[in-house]
């Protein structure tokens, strides 16, 4: 199947201006000769044969019969022109680049151009009688053609398979980013299963427990149900707890208004769910956007954390710019960190958030009693910033 191919205007401006400029030297040369308006009518119809044939070949590059016609044509009225008027080989300039183009292999062309050269060879020596000097002069064109054409190609070839291999690697980049951005998903839907499968999950299932030995005890002993009813909505609450925890890590965020501005708005949020007062304070140069992002997880995840375990009063949240980058922290003062909160996933993931980001991840207790969560990512520091 033919591919379309949009045709430069220079081709045309070339053919017409050369067929205009010999057809013009033949004409006042020799006005009234009928040579000339012999050669005059050749080169017409050389012109026909670019626009009815070398320029569909040029336009349908795998055509094979038309650029069988146009070289035939285009050979055939520059050698007639030169018979008549030996002055009229100049048209050969654009013939051999257009036998060229429309020629779908380097050996049709290298054989299209000795065809021409030859004829011209013949048709000049045979008019002035100088038979070896047209055949040096044609053998000379011939080799500066194919040296020409052979270079134009290997320089077509290069950017042909350049654009090839640049093509194939964003491809490659594509597919690469698709599967990364599908292994992110698995990764933090596995993450979401584990996470509720050691919090909600084994809290269902003290609940369920419980109510089936409630069932029993309701039946051997109805007034000795309060315990065991007491225990079934500790279990719910506690369920309801850590459901509304994964549901605030997890809740989209924005940073488009900073992000002070959007840890101000987590932390109130916090502060209307679980009455714990949030106090943020402290700006940051923050030049890059995903750095704001991992930066405002971390934050959420601290205070899951802090709803989950810490059993804490109040919470200060401080952004600042350091010599390292972006530092965030995250301070409390619960119970501090215990085995519970240090093994389970949401410090985990935290850490692998980070070091992807290229930062440090701390947490440790504070003198005073709580727990520190401290993120420094790589960044500009403040005297990078004034400079």
């Amino acid at each position: 199947m033919s591919t379309t191919r949009r045709i430069p205007w220079g081709w045309d401006a070339a053919v017409a201006g050369s067929c205009l400029v010999v057809a013009s030297i033949v004409g006042f040369s020799e006005p009234h000769e009928p040579d000339s308006w012999a050669t005059i009518a050749c080169i017409a119809c050389l012109l026909l044969s670019y626009v009815l044939a070398a320029r569909p070949a040029l336009s349908h590059g795998s055509h094979m019969g038309l650029a069988w016609w146009a070289a035939t044509l285009l050979i055939a009225a520059t050698v007639l022109a030169t018979w008549f008027t030996p002055v009229a080989a100049t048209l050969q300039a654009i013939v051999y680049p257009l036998l060229w183009s429309v020629s779908l292999t380097t050996r049709s062309a290298i054989t299209r151009s000795a065809i021409l050269a030859v004829g011209i060879a013949v048709a000049t020596g045979t008019r002035t009688g100088s038979v070896p000097a047209a055949f040096l002069a044609a053998a000379l064109t011939l080799a500066f053609t194919i040296a020409l054409g052979l270079w134009i190609t290997g320089i077509a070839r290069y950017g042909t398979e350049r654009d090839r291999l640049l093509t194939e690697l964003r491809a490659a980049q594509d597919e690469v980013a698709s599967l990364e951005r599908q292994a992110g998903i698995t990764e933090e839907r596995a993450r979401v299963a584990r996470e509720i499968h050691d919090t909600i999950a084994q809290s269902l299932t003290g609940l369920v427990m419980t109510a089936q030995r409630a069932r029993t005890v309701a039946v051997r002993d109805p007034e000795s149900l309060e315990p065991t009813l007491g225990l079934i909505e500790s279990l719910a609450t506690e369920a309801l707890a850590e459901a509304r925890s994964l549901v605030a890590a997890y809740t989209p965020v924005s940073v488009s208004g900073g992000l002070s501005a959007a840890l101000t708005s987590l932390g109130d949020r916090f502060t209307q769910e679980t009455g714990v007062v949030v106090t943020v304070g402290g700006e940051a140069t923050i030049a890059d956007r995903e750095a704001e992002v991992v930066l405002l997880r971390c934050a959420q995840e601290a205070l899951a954390n802090v709803r989950k375990h810490a059993h804490a009063k109040n919470v200060t949240i401080g952004v600042r710019d350091t010599d390292q980058g972006p530092e965030l922290t995250v301070t409390d003062d619960g119970v501090g960190i215990d085995d519970q909160a240090s093994g389970g996933y949401g410090l985990a993931g935290m850490a692998e958030r980070v070091r992807i980001a290229g930062g440090t991840l701390h947490v440790g207790p504070v003198a005073a009693g709580g727990t520190v969560v401290q993120v420094v990512l790589p960044g500009r520091s403040a005297n990078e910033v004034v400079a």
